[in-house]
């Protein structure tokens, strides 16, 4: 008999809500991997309780002595009997991950990994960081993954039961912590209880009373077999077999098999789910602590095979505590099961030793087929891959993805593939195609046709040409010009018409035939050239008539004949020469005639006649000399030269233009141009020191106000820099804010219709003139922080604004436009600051500048009508903000309190985001902003810029290893420490061999003094750890700062032309042609940054920084290891990307 758990308090808290409410009894069920419900019934002493406000409200629900208990939410909550003190309610208790089945959507993730996804889903929920965990060995990222009429809930579930991840709670009185894990070893050990069989005896400790084994038939076998296009003539399979009987397979394909090792490993977790419930324990005990997810311990149980350690899949809890109501306790009935008051379980349970994976949730929904829009990068029209595949943008999905990032690539369905033969037509951008799924999966989308629409009408209007057949294609780039077959089959007006925008070729392997019934007609208005390999055959039964507007060259290398049976006229307007090398015969049947004027001579068969007497002398004319072919052009060789556009066209088109503008406005349109500068960046400190460590310096050699104010900052003279934003160059932020236009103290002209001013905020963390606050670098809050800095934007842009009215009295001011700039938090502030602005009259902008002056009458500052944002360039965002708040000091996750990243598509003409390809570092996590990111090459500061020019760059590559009090005559390269250092520095020689960097390892030791009583020994701990010192330049942030600054210009920032002969500016001569082609890809220009290997290698070798290393905050010899290592690489060196939300 159980122990009638003495009373036991059984009580529910609700911390938001007061209340007298008492538990009378509950029940419910919490399973692994699935929801909990827990119905609580309770007696209140008021019969008018808000029942509405207890919806939502969180719980605890404790129902043992050492305060053990459910933590959940209040899903429902109902009113029962009304006595006449006490009143009966009902509650039940779900988790935070209840809600999420009641939000159904259809949307795409690409490239992350499962816990990403996940992560990313219970985030939209406002289940943050702190409430779940992950405990998941290395997750392959999937590269496409749909949800598709799932609810959220069903979405994550199949996620974890397709990567064999478990999930359960661990609760406390403050919350309950969702724990996800594909890892036996993370599921939670709670004591052991000892078993007692029920004998109707009141135990007089917890027990487990009853406990009963069972076992079920399942598969031993599982196959799985998929078809991967890469590799057609192989199939993946693998296969995973258990020693059971009898020999029962579970046989599927598809199954997506990126590799022989995901194969056997989804093999082996579906063959594991199969074998769950193989051997089921069930049990009854009074435990209070068991919990689904858990692993208890059996004891004292007869069966000695029982006695072990068992995994609970699912306890259902039930108490009653009848003490709580005591006007309703009328009934001496007794409950069937003799349970009156106390608490009790009943649970399920598996060996320990038994791998837990979830079951697979009912089959997805099966998708048929639907349209979608090709897709790609901006500035192209046809976008694909090797294999013919393109990218679409489905009309469901509600992402800001609508260029190469919108969906995974889609196979193209072809009429005919073979081995290099068959039809390629390749849909293009913009085009609505037709997507069918493979068996129905929203992953395995492929194309099997276009469709006609609005957009993309027919080539020639329907129904008026329904008879016609068309192939037609457009020239790419569009030019208007266009490629065509078509055939029309109007009966009496059947035609089949070709033609050719530019070039046609014709190749015929042997013999071509042509048969025209009436005319050929053929129009070529350049020149035509025929090679022929042998002989020319022409028949014409009637006329040949042939005219020459120029001249016409024969040459024939052989012999020329020509005959004409009748009649054969030669006429020449001028001169007639005809020559021969040898001889000359002219042959008549009756007579010669030469006619000269009114003088002839006649050869025929009587004799040589003049018309008078033939004299001795005379001078020849001379003959024509013989050209045979065109001049200029070899045989087969045509060049064709396109005409230069006419120049008067491209001035009438101007003159169009400028007809055109609207220049009649009432009041001007202010833009400001708002930089936000980077973390520990500081435009006024920089300059303020950059004499300190200009490349020309030597402060040892300077006077001593100088060295005493270098140093005073930090500068030593020998090389050694601050680790202030007095130890930075300007970066592109600030050098960008000095080529905006700032018309803050001119007075526009009257025909001027804009003015500019530009605001500059100083980078989080610094005080100009001042020293840095540390709590805001490290966390990116504080008086310094990003809020902060966004908070001050109003009162900086007050005073430009009053020098600029002051400047211009009687202009009155009916719009603002915004160009916003920042790097790294700088980059999170403006970020934050464009959504301020997008509030309208509800944002800190029109809240302080509400009463300024110089503003036309009803400006409310409403978004996109009194204000807009042109422009937002931002260079690799890192918001990195701690949570204080709430507890999270983490700087890397994509928690940012209070401050929105999230960049609408539609909130700016144009947003541009330069992400930084070769950062590396864990604590600079990157803050995506979709569609708007252009990866290139180097790490943050690098397209930020702040790097003093050719540093001396002293690092430590791998972690210091530490060996404890050796003797302190052993030398260093003798420690443990030293060893492991030396297998570090070959792992990382492969590993970053692009940098060709002078890798040793350095070792430092510090020397220690025995504390034990009596003994005052010395020895040392040896530190080591793989160590690079080289000198690198800050040049390649001037390419990032002119491809910003081009961008913008492009955009109507009003930028001034960067001057290459500004020494502080110019780029070096071998940086040129890599600027050349970044500046192209950035534009758009090419799909590619297209960078040799030799450029790539001169990158990492001068120019890209090693930022990610093992530098303590304390200097790179510092012998605590107990510091922060601020800039330590990532996990597997491979940076986090938080998407744009």
């Amino acid at each position: 008999m159980l122990a009638p758990a003495n009373a036991p308090q059984f009580t529910l808290t609700i911390p938001n809500v007061p209340n007298d409410f008492k538990v009378l009894a509950f029940e419910g069920t919490e399973t692994i991997s699935a929801l909990y419900s827990i119905s609580v019934d309770l007696v209140s002493e008021y019969p008018d309780i808000d029942l509405e406000s207890l919806l939502h409200q969180s719980a605890f629900l404790q129902f043992g002595l050492n305060g053990e208990g459910i933590h959940g939410y209040i899903d429902g909550v109902s009113e029962g009997d009304l006595g006449k003190r006490l009143t009966r309610y009902r509650v039940s208790l779900v988790p935070a991950l209840h809600y999420l089945q009641f939000n159904q959507d259809q949307r795409i993730f690409q490239s992350q990994t499962v816990p990403q996804i996940i992560a990313q889903v219970l985030k939209g929920h406002g289940i943050h960081a702190d409430a779940f965990t992950f405990h998941v060995k290395a997750s392959a990222p999937r590269e496409y993954c749909t949800q598709y009429r799932e609810n959220d809930l069903e979405f994550v579930q199949r996620l974890c039961a397709e990567d064999g991840i478990a999930w359960h709670h661990q609760h406390s009185s403050q919350g309950h912590m969702l724990v996800f894990t594909n890892d036996q070893t993370y599921f939670p050990k709670l004591g052991e209880t000892p078993y007692q069989q029920d004998t109707g005896m009141v135990a007089e400790h917890r027990v487990v009373s009853q406990f009963f084994m069972g076992f079920k038939t399942r598969p031993s076998i599982v196959t799985r077999r998929d078809y991967d296009q890469k590799r057609p003539n192989r199939l993946l399979e693998s296969r995973f077999t258990a020693e059971f009987s009898p020999e029962l397979e579970d046989y599927s394909y598809p199954l997506p098999l990126d590799s022989e090792k995901r194969g056997k490993q989804l093999a082996r977790q579906a063959l594991e789910r199969h074998r769950v419930d193989y051997q089921l324990a069930e049990g009854k005990s009074d435990q209070p602590t068991l919990r689904s997810g858990h692993f208890f311990g059996l004891t004292q149980c007869l069966h000695e095979t029982h006695n072990d350690l068992w995994l609970l899949l699912s306890v259902t809890h039930s108490g009653k505590q009848p003490q709580a109501l005591q006007e309703f306790a009328t009934s001496a009935t007794e409950p069937e099961d003799g349970f009156v008051q106390g608490y009790r379980n009943s649970f399920s349970a598996i060996p320990w030793d038994v791998f837990y994976r979830p079951p697979m949730p009912a089959p997805r929904p099966l998708l048929n087929c639907q349209t979608a829009r090709v897709t790609g990068p901006v500035g192209e029209e046809i976008y694909c891959d090797e294999y013919g595949r393109v990218k679409v943008k489905f009309h469901w999905d509600r992402s800001e993805r609508n260029t190469e990032n919108s969906s995974c690539w889609l196979r193209v369905a072809s009429s005919w593939a073979g081995d290099n033969f068959g039809t390629v037509i390749i849909p293009r951008i913009g085009m609505e195609v037709l997507v069918t799924y493979l068996e129905g999966n929203p992953d395995n989308p492929l194309i099997t046709g276009c469709l006609i629409n609005k957009v993309t009408p027919p080539a020639y209007p329907l129904p008026e040409n329904k008879t016609k057949t068309v192939l037609r294609t457009h020239s790419s780039p569009t030019t208007g010009g266009y490629n065509e077959l078509s055939m029309d089959d109007r009966a009496g007006d059947e035609l089949v018409h070709l033609r050719a925008q530019r070039d046609m070729e014709q190749k015929v392997g042997n013999n071509s035939r042509l048969e025209v019934g009436n005319e050929s007609r053929v129009t070529i208005k350049g020149d035509r050239i025929t090679l022929l390999g042998s002989e020319d055959h022409l028949s014409i039964t009637s006329d040949q008539k042939i005219q020459v507007s120029g001249s016409n060259f024969l040459h024939v290398s052989g012999n020329s004949h020509t005959r004409a049976d009748e009649t054969l006229v030669i006429e020449a307007g001028q001169h007639l020469h005809i020559k021969a090398g040898t001889h000359l015969v002219i042959s008549a049947g009756e007579s010669i005639s030469v006619k000269v004027g009114g003088e002839h001579i006649v050869v025929n068969a009587d004799g040589i006649f003049s018309s008078s007497a033939i004299d001795v002398g005379g001078t020849p004319v001379p003959g024509t000399p013989v050209h045979t072919l065109l001049q200029g052009a070899a045989a087969g060789l045509l060049v064709a030269v396109a005409p230069e556009p006419s120049s008067s066209e491209a001035n009438d088109s101007d003159e169009l233009e400028e007809e055109e503008e609207e220049v009649e406005e009432e009041g001007i349109t202010l833009r400001i141009g708002v930089f936000f500068d980077g973390t520990g960046n500081n435009r006024s400190n920089s300059e303020m020191v950059a004499g300190c460590y200009a490349q020309d310096v030597n402060l040892l050699e300077e006077a001593e106000d100088i060295q005493r104010f270098c140093q005073a900052n930090g500068y030593d003279g020998l090389g050694n820099t601050p680790d202030s934003s007095y130890g930075n160059d300007t970066s592109n932020v600030a050098k960008l804010y000095t080529l905006y236009t700032d018309d803050g103290q001119r007075q526009l002209t009257d025909d001027e219709t804009i003015g500019f001013i530009p605001v500059y905020l100083a980078g989080i963390g610094t005080s100009s003139g001042e020293g840095d606050s540390p709590f805001s670098l490290a966390t990116g809050a504080g008086a310094h922080g990003v809020l902060a800095r966004v908070e001050q934007s109003p009162s900086l842009i007050s005073k430009k604004l009053q020098r600029f009215q002051l400047s211009n009295p009687e202009r009155k001011i009916e719009r603002v436009e915004f160009d916003i700039f920042g790097f790294s938090r700088g980059a999170a502030a403006a970020r934050h600051f464009a959504n301020e602005i997008m509030k309208g009259d509800q944002s800190i902008l029109a809240s302080a500048l509400t009463d300024a002056p110089g503003f036309i009458e009803g400006f409310n500052w409403s978004a996109n009508t009194d204000v807009a944002i042109n422009f937002i360039g931002i260079f690799d965002t890192a918001a990195a903000i701690a949570g204080i708040a709430d507890g999270d000091l983490s700087v890397h996750d994509a928690n940012n309190p209070s401050v929105n990243l999230y960049l609408a598509p539609d909130i700016a003409k144009k947003v541009v985001h330069l992400v930084a390809r070769d950062e590396r570092r864990h604590n600079f996590s990157l803050n995506s902003a979709g569609i708007g990111d252009i990866v290139l090459p180097g790490v943050h500061s690098d397209l930020g810029g702040g790097y003093i020019p050719n540093a001396v760059e002293q690092v430590l590559l791998s972690k210091p290893r530490c060996s404890r009090d050796m003797e302190l005559y052993v030398p260093s390269t003798e420690s443990t420490a030293y060893r492991r250092a030396q297998l570090e520095l070959g792992r990382l020689q492969d590993q970053l061999n692009l940098y060709g960097l002078p890798l040793d390892v350095k070792t430092w030791a510090v020397e220690m003094t025995s504390n034990a009583k009596g003994d005052r020994s010395k020895s040392k701990n040896v530190y080591a750890a793989v160590h690079s010192k080289r000198i690198v330049s800050n040049e390649l942030a001037l390419v990032y700062l002119r491809i910003m600054r081009e961008l913008g210009a492009r955009n109507d920032v009003p930028f001034r032309v960067i001057k290459d002969k500004d020494p502080k500016l110019a780029l070096p001569e071998e940086l040129q042609t890599i600027a050349k082609k970044l500046m192209a890809y950035a534009l758009g220009e090419t799909r590619r940054a297209g960078l040799s290997l030799d450029e790539e290698v001169l990158l990492y070798r001068r120019y890209i920084h090693l930022s990610a290393n093992w530098n303590a905050a304390k200097g790179w010899n510092n012998s605590d290891l107990k510091i922060v290592f601020i800039n330590r690489p990532a996990e597997n060196y491979k940076r986090v990307v938080h998407p744009n939300a």
